[in-house]
């Protein structure tokens, strides 16, 4: 007989806090840089659509005797009915016994994993004094966006950009009567001359904003290009910005925000300077100089799911919290 811990978005919501999250992916990213996780490439199929994307994500970490695989499927360029643009489902093996233990929502696994990403980025790349943020994308991943960041930093202020005006006012009204930071519906791109920091979530195919209008020393979170059509970052930006990724071989195949400025020979492989993982392990240096802009460049990898969904689980059985299903 086999039982299965069902946890909702709500349970994973309530069992694992953002300062948690930030520090599972610290941990994760160290692993995977030390080759402790076995993760092959993700596959990504759109079955000739445009307007989905599925996504299929394993990972294994075998001193946990864990297997994760993670389903999801992204909607882009079409209404989502106040539905997220991503949903999906996490699922999580005992590789020992062989048997399914845990069937996570992924969609909100998903924005948490990968605003903790953020934040780890955020803590170990951004200026400590930063106090502006400007966040494009208020979709449910600009929300664990926001949170993250302001696990880091004492932000003091926060322009909010997205191409629907209803998107931004749900956020402000979200976030508005918890938190003191300043909300302001970004009108212009002239704000990002006040910027300490920028994270991108969205799903655009050409870039946000030019080199020109950024502020020296700021701190850019990417994580919205998962493929090679999708840009969010200006192809002259790595030109002059030095550039730490997920994951290598994912980035550097998947995202083009690097597969285009590669392509078009605006790409400096010297300003390349590894993973968030070899940096958390000190096998590489961070931040050189005050007015340094640096770009953590995020496609999601499999570890961080397995990780979080792992650690969600454990605590979820310590406390007794999740339904119990009899396969």
């Amino acid at each position: 007989m086999q039982y299965i811990k069902l946890l909702t978005s709500e349970e994973i919501k309530d069992l694992v806090s953002m300062e948690e999250a930030i520090d599972v992916m610290k941990r994760a990213f160290s692993d995977l840089s030390l080759g402790k996780y076995r993760m092959p490439v993700r596959t990504v199929t759109d079955f000739g659509s445009e307007g989905t994307s599925l996504f299929y994500k394993p990972s294994f970490l075998p001193s946990d005797e864990r297997i994760g695989i993670k389903l999801l499927t992204q909607g882009k360029g079409k209404p989502l009915h106040g539905k997220p643009a991503i949903q999906g489902l996490m699922i999580l093996i005992n590789s020992e016994s062989n048997s399914i233990i845990g069937l996570l929502d992924g969609t909100y696994l998903t924005a948490l994993r990968t605003g903790a990403a953020s934040g780890i980025a955020t803590r170990l790349l951004s200026r400590t004094e930063s106090s502006v943020l400007a966040l494009f994308g208020a979709g449910a991943q600009g929300y664990t966006q926001f949170e993250a960041v302001c696990c880091e930093r004492a932000i003091r202020r926060a322009y909010i950009f997205d191409i629907s005006a209803d998107a931004v006012k749900r956020f402000i009204d979200f976030f508005r009567p918890k938190t003191d930071v300043e909300l302001v519906h970004a009108a212009g791109l002239s704000c990002l001359g006040e910027a300490d920091i920028i994270c991108t979530a969205t799903t655009s195919s050409k870039p946000l904003f030019p080199l020109e209008m950024l502020k020296k020393g700021v701190h850019i979170n990417a994580i919205g290009s998962y493929s090679p059509k999708m840009q969010e970052l200006p192809d002259d930006l790595f030109s002059v910005a030095s550039l730490f990724v997920d994951h290598k071989d994912s980035c550097f195949s998947e995202s083009g925000d690097i597969v285009i400025p590669m392509s078009r020979g605006t790409f400096s492989t010297a300003n390349y300077r590894g993973e968030i993982g070899e940096l958390i392990s000190e096998k590489i240096t961070g931040r050189t100089s005050h007015d340094e802009i640096t770009v953590f460049k995020s496609v999601g990898v499999a570890v961080q799911d397995l990780a979080l969904a792992s650690f969600a689980y454990a605590k979820a059985a310590g406390a007794g919290i999740g339904q119990e299903i009899k396969i």
